[in-house]
């Protein structure tokens, strides 16, 4: 490789960081200090112009700290008290508390790449004013954290040292690896001594490239998409079927040939070129809704790979639909997940310890419920919205009444659904205080390693009651009891008075509630904040009047319904409150609110179907959020909404559409759910999945992300957008996790759809 080159994709990735911003959203990572923008990490691109020889050193970032701390650095607690900050131009971290574990405080720097076979040169200064240990490595940022080097039990004292190493990076080219400074406890150490650690100088040197791989350098993803697109699960024999082709040149038509002897049973042209919305060019959308036999097929175009292969089936949604659902039994916490149901994923009881309630020391059972996403924290906002996901799916879908999903109830005579909803509703339960608040979450102080469930010991901790919680809640809870009223008369008894318990203490204290949630000092798990608690509110007074009848909640409807958020997120909850109440029964219902609730309902949906309808993928979203196959899964909700309530069926084809999208017909070509279709998503931020090494079927990643906020993530897709912004990586947190309110809306879907 030429040192240019190198240098050259060195320099761009690097100041991607600088440039790219931070808004934080849900999932389990660490805060990043606030950039000042004085400080830069820098590559001397000159370098590369002036020497072609690849055993010239090229520095590929030197920190003096002369300007103060640059966003490149960042730290991590697990058990200790500190914090870092510049001072007379150096690095200084100011410890309180060291904890227990080397890696209690942790001072880490992103940023660059790790090229194989290369030789670097890493050099610091460093001294502290008590005489202790530290470690510093090179790692991977994310599965096992495993180092790339390291140099460990480091003495260091009052007289200043320049330590310098030289290492080879021997694994393959990690494109936004990880350099520590663990500065926790190690043995003979006081673990209350305050103290201070000084660094200053620090330079990392690409010494020689001779031996690095050429072919490493094109690209880190070495995932190119493919350019005809399909949705590689299949389509029903009486399905809309779209193919979208990106092309340089305008293609001339489209074959659809079978599997078994490469016959063609179709031709078609395409429709005229549309703008990618993304970075993905030019691309084509051809029709073969008229291929209904059932089948194996492909799409073949002529000068471009073929598409994936996909079936044609009014059954083709069936098995994945299983594992979609399944999801959630893999998630249970608090119980056994046996080898006969879970395969490899089987793991003793966990988490089933008292958790102390945040600020006393009291503790309570909480055990039960789901695991919330790629870790292993319990959180009622999310969990309301996937219990209110699958009562929508049981109350509009008859093919979601099956008792034969593979899980611990299946053959009760119940539907499963409902069963894996219950073990989520006896848990929020538990997480309701005596005067009817709820709980926001019970999790560990940090997210824990690449562990399996039961694995995780830390002490559970109980945090503070929320708004939201407690309106989320008190929206299942009545749902719920309307539910099962029928099925098991004392659980819809108990989900009843809960609902009210907790509805008569938002009454008290939601007006004086205007920051929402946020997290304790001490907790730095996922945080769901929402500042805006009337649509929970709203959400809640719906599900009373329905469940009850009673007038007064019909009055706090009213004085609500001019201010709700729409929405199916965790954040806004709306559009929960809007659709039960319009298809409750025309008997119940105020006028004035449905004419209210119908207006706000179909301009949402109108403005999503436009948006819809000229997407090259029929995506309703111009930019694309954390979690944005979350939004896509939800818009297919909302189409079908509407088809339930209006029976047109332009909204049934563009649900169907949004399934095709997730499926794999978008700018990545991938199929966003794990072990589902052919090229699907195999490396999702899950810990069991990184534990065992092998994906969970059936879960629903989150896929592309316009702001990508983990450092893997914003170093490989620099300059990507929107709906290209997708990679395949366990540590790419902001784009590759899971959570079971990603999969409940897809539940939704699949089942509405087939």
């Amino acid at each position: 490789m030429k040192i240019k080159k190198l240098v050259s994709i060195l320099l761009a990735a690097v100041l991607s960081l600088s440039m790219i911003s931070c808004d934080r959203g849900q999932g389990d990572v660490e805060p990043i200090p606030d950039p000042d923008p004085g400080q830069v990490s820098q590559v001397d691109p000159d370098e590369g112009k002036k020497n072609n020889n690849p055993t010239t050193p090229v520095v590929i970032f030197s920190d003096d700290f002369d300007n103060g701390i640059g966003p490149e650095w960042g730290t991590y607690a697990n058990g200790g008290e500190f914090g870092i900050s510049g001072e007379d131009g150096m690095l200084v971290v100011d410890i309180k508390k060291c904890g227990s574990l080397d890696y209690s405080c942790q001072v880490f720097r992103d940023g660059f790449s790790l090229y194989k076979n290369a030789v670097y040169e890493a050099t610091f200064d460093i001294y502290t004013d008590y005489d202790r240990q530290l470690q510093w490595r090179f790692q991977l940022n994310g599965g096992d954290y495993h180092y790339y080097f390291q140099e460990d039990k480091v003495p260091i004292g009052p007289e200043k040292q320049t330590i310098t190493k030289t290492f080879t990076m021997e694994e393959d080219t990690d494109p936004a690896p990880r350099f520590c400074f663990n500065l926790g406890y190690f043995d003979g150490m006081d673990k209350k001594q305050a103290h201070k650690v000084y660094i200053d100088n620090f330079k990392l040197t690409l010494m020689d490239a001779s031996n690095v791989e050429e072919d490493m350098s094109s690209s880190f993803l070495s995932n190119e998409a493919i350019a005809v697109k399909v949705n590689q699960i299949g389509y029903k024999t009486a399905d809309a079927k779209l193919v979208v082709v990106n092309s340089d040149t305008a293609p001339t038509e489209f074959k659809v040939c079978k599997v078994a002897d490469d016959s063609v049973v179709y031709t078609g042209t395409f429709a005229s070129a549309v703008a990618g919305t993304s970075d993905d060019g030019t691309t084509y959308t051809g029709d073969f809704s008229n291929v209904k036999d059932e089948g194996e097929y492909y799409i073949a175009v002529d000068g471009l790979d073929n598409s994936y292969t996909f079936k044609i089936s009014d059954k083709v949604y069936d098995d994945v639909t299983k594992d979609v659902v399944r999801m959630l039994y893999m998630q249970r916490c608090g119980c056994e997940l046996t080898a006969n149901l879970a395969g490899d994923f089987a793991h003793p009881e966990c988490h089933t310890g008292k958790a102390k309630i945040y600020g006393t020391n009291d503790t309570i059972d909480v055990s039960g419920g789901w695991h919330d996403a790629g870790d292993y924290g319990r959180y009622i906002v999310p969990g309301a919205k996937t219990v209110a996901d699958l009562f929508l799916t049981y109350e509009d879908c008859e093919t979601s009444h099956g008792d034969d999903y593979n899980i611990p109830e299946s053959g009760n005579k119940i539907p499963d659904i409902l069963d894996e909803a219950k073990y989520e509703l006896d848990w929020m339960l538990k997480m309701q205080a005596a005067d009817g608040g709820v709980y926001h979450k019970v999790t560990c102080a940090v997210f824990p390693g690449t562990v399996m469930p039961q694995e995780e010991t830390d002490e559970l901790i109980v945090s503070p009651v929320s708004m939201t919680a407690t309106g989320d809640f008190a929206a299942v809870m009545a749902k719920a009891s309307v539910i099962y009223k029928d099925i098991d008369k004392n659980a819809a008894k108990s989900y009843l008075e809960a609902a009210k318990k907790a509805y008569a203490y938002l009454e008290k204290n939601a007006a004086n509630d205007t920051k929402g949630f946020t997290n304790p000092t001490e907790i730095s798990t996922g945080e769901y904040p929402d500042t805006i608690n009337k649509d929970e509110y709203l959400w809640a007074a719906v599900e009373l009047y329905l469940a009850t009848g009673d007038d007064a909640y019909s009055k706090k409807i009213e004085s609500l319904m001019n201010e709700v958020p729409t929405g199916l997120g965790w954040i806004e909850m709306g559009t929960y409150a809007i659709y039960d109440y319009l298809k409750a029964d025309k008997s119940v219902q105020k006028s004035n609110i449905t004419t209210k609730f119908t207006t706000i309902l179909t301009d949402d949906a109108k403005a999503q179907l436009e948006n819809s309808k000229t997407d090259p993928y029929f995506s309703s979203m111009r930019t694309y959020p954390w979690g944005s196959n979350m939004s896509i899964a939800n818009t297919g909700m909302t189409y079908m909404m509407m088809y339930n309530l209006t029976g047109d069926a332009t909204y049934k084809e563009y649900a169907v559409h949004q399934l095709d999208y997730i499926f794999g017909m978008n700018p990545s070509g991938y199929s966003y759910v794990t072990c589902e279709g052919t090229k699907y998503a195999e490396h999702p931020h899950h810990r069991p999945s990184q534990a065992i090494g092998k994906p969970v079927p059936g879960m629903l990643v989150g896929g592309p992300n316009s702001n990508p906020e983990d450092p893997y993530a914003v170093q490989v897709l620099a300059g990507k957008k929107d709906a290209c912004c997708y990679v395949d990586n366990d540590g790419a947190y902001s784009i590759n996790e899971v959570t079971i309110y990603w999969n409940s809306p897809l539940i939704y879907l699949l089942e509405a759809c087939k």
